[in-house]
């Protein structure tokens, strides 16, 4: 449901990748074999006290989204059916002071364990981002540990161009994931009564 732009922190790449140390930043970024980027990500986490199967299933109510998270302002949902692979909404936020809709989709699905929600941002001549936000759901002694990866694509767009970007809004970008996480799992705690 939390999808939106870019921080750094802990990442994985895959191998195929040779990692770039940006030292201005510490950022990391990944040139792929086919000349690709994927910027830094971003992980964090948090336990909740419920069941990890009540855990994924409030997470992926998507219809009750903006009466669980405060930085969401209003949900659209766009898909029939449940919340599954190519389950779609938009979702709109108040970022910076202003207000931002994206049109989220699952890509990848695995029930009671993780999800992936892509959405892109448009640029200008086919420029801009893809960015993927994976979901993961482990149990833990004390209920549910739940994982945000984020990771962010450009699409036509050079490195050099999304440096700035990395630097403004990275500690944004944390903060609103963590806000989200508290959010959620007081929400959560508070229907299952832990």
């Amino acid at each position: 449901m939390v999808s939106t732009f870019l921080a750094q922190d802990e990442f994985s790449v895959p191998e195929r990748m040779r990692m770039i140390e940006l030292p201005t930043t510490g950022s990391t970024w990944a040139r792929s074999t086919t000349g690709g980027f994927t910027m830094a990500k971003v992980k964090v986490s948090t336990e909740v006290k419920a069941p990890v199967e009540r855990v994924f299933e409030l997470f992926t109510d998507i219809e009750h989204a903006a009466e669980r998270v405060a930085g969401i302002k209003k949900i659209e949902v766009m898909s029939t059916g449940p919340f599954n692979l190519g389950y779609r909404w938009t979702e709109t936020r108040e970022v910076m002071g202003r207000l931002d809709s994206a049109t989220m989709e699952i890509s990848s699905f695995e029930r009671n364990r993780t999800y992936t929600v892509t959405h892109h941002k448009g640029g200008v001549l086919g420029s801009g981002v893809r960015i993927d936000t994976t979901f993961m759901f482990e149990p833990v002694p004390a209920g549910t540990k739940v994982s945000i990866e984020f990771e962010l694509h450009p699409e036509g767009l050079p490195p050099a161009v999304l440096l700035p970007l990395d630097w403004a809004i990275g500690g944004k970008v944390r903060h609103v994931l963590s806000d989200d996480l508290d959010d959620l799992k007081a929400s959560i705690e508070k229907i299952t009564g832990s």
